[in-house]
């Protein structure tokens, strides 16, 4: 897990938001692909913090985060509220990103800097 997260984090420096961020940045899905982002809407870039916890699902075999997936996780605040109970910053899945789906949820939006918006 240690390596998946170094090299991950090395590979990516910069993440992904497309659509309209209204108000306060609050947590939100994040790509790799600019490409895919830019489709859907205003472009957002950011880096996360080098500090940042980050769980991957895939890892999670029991407890209250096991029954967490990448497609229900931004769309439940009670999901969102034990992972950041847990201390976590970050969610991805290795499994999802071995298969194409590169995507992550950040549910400490304070881990995030801005690099250009629009």
């Amino acid at each position: 897990l240690e390596n998946w997260r170094k090299h991950l984090k090395e590979n990516q420096g910069i993440w992904y938001h497309g659509g309209k961020i209204e108000g306060g940045l609050g947590p939100l899905y994040l790509s790799g692909d600019e490409a895919l982002s830019s489709m859907h809407g205003e472009l957002y870039s950011f880096t996360i913090s080098p500090n940042a916890k980050w769980l991957n699902l895939s890892k999670i075999q029991m407890g209250p985060l096991a029954l967490i997936s990448m497609d229900s996780v931004g769309f439940s605040p009670d999901k969102i509220n034990k992972i950041k109970d847990s201390g976590y910053d970050v969610v991805w899945d290795s499994e999802d990103f071995n298969k194409g789906y590169e995507q992550i949820f950040v549910v400490n939006p304070n881990v995030l800097a801005m690099v250009k918006e629009g």
